[in-house]
């Protein structure tokens, strides 16, 4: 019983210094600006146009598919350490972009323009939350 305690403490910290060693390997590049304007904004319009004119065959579909994707995992991009404002306010609303845009990949993987609508309320929501507090200190997107 003696030498357990000793082996468990190694294998614990040798544990957590490969975790700490997993997340010091994730470096931002871009800064929020740059996400927000190269890939959310981008991934976002790509899903809005779809109400002008759905997807006529694969390939549209495939492309509508490859910006909802990129949307949730731009709301995970947004979470990581260097990008997070916060703890608190910031990863709940981080998050919300995620869901939304989960439901659009969703919508998107059974055709469904009236869902993808839909889910295209939820982006507008989640996008705005946040623009309010961070990035527009308190006014509201413009209208296209």
């Amino acid at each position: 019983m003696g030498t357990r305690l000793p082996v468990i403490a190694v294998g614990v910290l040798l544990v957590a210094g490969a975790v700490s060693a997993q997340e010091s390997a994730i470096v931002p590049v871009a800064t929020v600006k740059q996400l927000c304007e190269g890939m959310i904004t981008a991934s976002s319009d790509a899903l809005f146009n779809v109400g002008r004119e759905a997807p006529a065959d694969d390939d549209d579909w495939r492309a509508v598919l490859n910006s909802a994707l990129m949307l949730a995992e731009s709301g995970n991009l947004l979470m990581l350490d260097g990008r997070a404002r916060d703890d608190g306010e910031w990863m709940t609303m981080s998050r919300a972009l995620v869901d939304a845009g989960v439901t659009a990949v969703r919508a998107v993987e059974v055709r469904d323009v009236d869902a993808l609508l839909g889910a295209g309320d939820e982006i507008v929501v989640a996008c705005e939350t946040c623009h309010v507090p961070y990035r527009d200190e308190g006014l509201s997107m413009p209208v296209r």
